[in-house]
């Protein structure tokens, strides 16, 4: 099966040289990506994952069957307010699904997820990732599945974590129909913390950028008609999630 469309990874590169990030649009061939949207949207077991203000390390986790069984006014007091730069704190709130790394493992519905995964950790896919980047170290594209609901958000952070040797950081979104108005932006950040380059989601769109870099997600208005999908993870210099043969 092929996965994603042809690249011009020169080009790519350059643009990544230059600024830092690349956005690439249509990224899946469309039969794979509209197999990936329709997986997300009605069959994934969604788990809901929450930070609150000073909590340290704390997150706290829902199961699929306790969020589903709650209403949004239930769900929304767990939705804490989005830190700033001030807060020197990190917030978040949004749902996330571990893909599996083997058929065996994955429901059926799901496989189109697993292939994904499982090829963006082909040697294929790490090399290009590698030509983009200038850093051929890596041995990983680590890979999660998120959901941003009305009022989700991710506050502003630098991606950096000791010891997983993040390069780039890699977001996949596969929202469709999603109107600028509801927010839910991808936003790099200024030293001071302030929004400066918004990417509203978009469906079949890569964001690749390269850590350290100060971003945020934007919080999804509570008007939002839809819910905000990606595929996320990082292009890393270690192994450490992705075990399948």
């Amino acid at each position: 099966m092929q996965i994603i469309n042809a690249l011009d990874t020169e080009a790519l590169h350059q643009k990544y040289q230059n600024t830092g990030f690349v956005i690439i649009h249509d990224l899946l061939c469309d039969a794979v990506a509209e197999a990936a949207y329709h997986s997300l949207k009605n069959s994934v077991p969604w788990e809901f994952h929450y930070r609150a203000f000073k909590s340290g390390d704390n997150v706290g986790i829902l199961a699929p069957e306790q969020y589903a069984s709650m209403s949004e006014k239930e769900a929304l007091k767990l939705v804490p307010k989005i830190a700033t730069l001030k807060d020197n704190d990190f917030t978040f709130a949004y749902c996330r699904y571990t893909i599996p790394t083997t058929l065996e493992n994955t429901p059926e519905n799901l496989y189109i997820l697993t292939e994904i995964y499982r090829y963006f950790n082909s040697q294929e896919y790490l090399a290009l990732m590698g030509k983009i980047t200038g850093n051929d170290s890596g041995k990983e594209v680590s890979t999660w599945a998120s959901r941003y609901d009305r009022h989700h958000h991710l506050s502003i952070h630098m991606d950096e974590s000791p010891g997983q040797g993040r390069i780039a950081a890699h977001v996949l979104g596969l929202s469709k129909d999603w109107k600028k108005e509801w927010e839910g932006c991808f936003a790099f950040c200024n030293s001071k913390g302030k929004p400066v380059h918004r990417v509203p989601p978009r469906f079949n769109t890569l964001i690749l950028f390269k850590v350290p870099r100060l971003h945020l997600v934007t919080p999804v208005k509570p008007y939002a008609g839809a819910s905000r999908y990606s595929l996320f993870g990082w292009y890393k210099s270690t192994q450490q999630y992705f075990s399948g043969a």
